[in-house]
């Protein structure tokens, strides 16, 4: 590919084009009509030397498809959907082609979008640019986990825990049979009457803490509203389970220090076990149920 020069301003115009190249802030490359790369960017060759690439295999004459087609057969999709985007857009059969990727250092995790888009006129191809949308992605990260967790202890909110459980039962092999528990804290209400909502906050947080600490890595707990506690667990047998409910009703039966004095906050523990492919509002059902029944067989508190 050759470029006409002339004057504009004093400057050549492929002088301009370098010029122009150079200060955007992205890193981007123009590639000709096969994909080859003819013109890279200061942004593209500072990346690029930033991550250990040399100028013979990310600058000018480097075939941008090769490098596609290379990574696709080290088992990156990614690199099979950029090959696809850019014959699209060289093929002329759409303007513009887009991709958000992770590409993280050992150091960074950070996300880029890919922008193709077509180079008309004499000298046809197509401009490459590889956009940082890292800070993007991390508030749209914090976003998706405010929208998906109890604001106040952490843990998984109602919606995630279902999800979760939908993806469990879903799941056919290898999982013999998942387990559920079900639990509110008994007096819980009158923490909150008698010494505020801070101290009740304190109660939760706590309660949470707690049980977490007897849960097993691939457990999975929710605070699914006010006091009312859920728990994942893959457990292969009622006997496993049940286990785990004496665990978890021990570790909440331990008294809070509020403003002074130690309070009995204990739980009410509700278990049932659920095969694969049962609907999750059945099983929440089934422990709620299972819940309420070993509240009521509990002496009542004395006011």
């Amino acid at each position: 590919m050759t470029i006409d020069s002339y004057e504009v301003g004093g400057l050549t115009t492929s002088r301009l084009s370098t010029a122009v190249l150079d200060s955007l802030p992205d890193a981007t490359a123009v590639v000709d009509r096969t994909g080859r790369i003819v013109s890279v960017n200061h942004a593209w060759r500072m990346f690029a030397m930033d991550n250990g690439g040399r100028p013979e295999t990310t600058g000018v004459g480097v075939d941008y498809l090769a490098v596609c087609s290379r990574a696709a057969k080290a088992g990156s999709t990614d690199a099979v959907r950029v090959a696809d985007g850019l014959r699209a857009v060289l093929a002329g059969e759409t303007v513009q082609s887009e991709l958000e990727y992770p590409c993280p250092s050992p150091a960074v995790g950070r996300w880029f979008l890919l922008r193709i888009t077509r180079l008309a006129g004499p000298l046809p191809g197509a401009v490459v640019s590889h956009v940082n949308i890292t800070r993007r992605k991390a508030a749209e990260e914090v976003v998706a986990h405010q929208a998906a967790h109890d604001p106040l202890t952490g843990l998984a909110n109602r919606r995630l825990f279902g999800t979760r459980l939908d993806v469990a039962l879903g799941r056919r092999g290898g999982v013999q049979a998942l387990g559920v528990l079900f639990l509110d804290l008994d007096g819980f209400k009158a923490v909150n009457d008698t010494y505020g909502h801070d101290a009740g906050d304190e109660v939760l947080l706590t309660a949470a803490h707690r049980l977490q600490t007897v849960l097993e890595p691939q457990d999975s707990v929710a605070r699914l509203g006010g006091d009312e506690f859920a728990v994942l667990a893959r457990r292969s047998s009622a006997e496993a389970l049940g286990q785990l409910r004496e665990l978890v009703s021990e570790v909440l039966a331990v008294p809070h220090l509020v403003h002074g004095h130690l309070l009995n906050v204990p739980g009410s523990v509700g278990m049932t076990l659920a095969a694969a492919g049962e609907a999750s509002p059945v099983v929440m059902r089934r422990a709620d149920e299972a819940m309420y029944a070993v509240k009521r067989a509990r002496p009542p508190r004395p006011r």
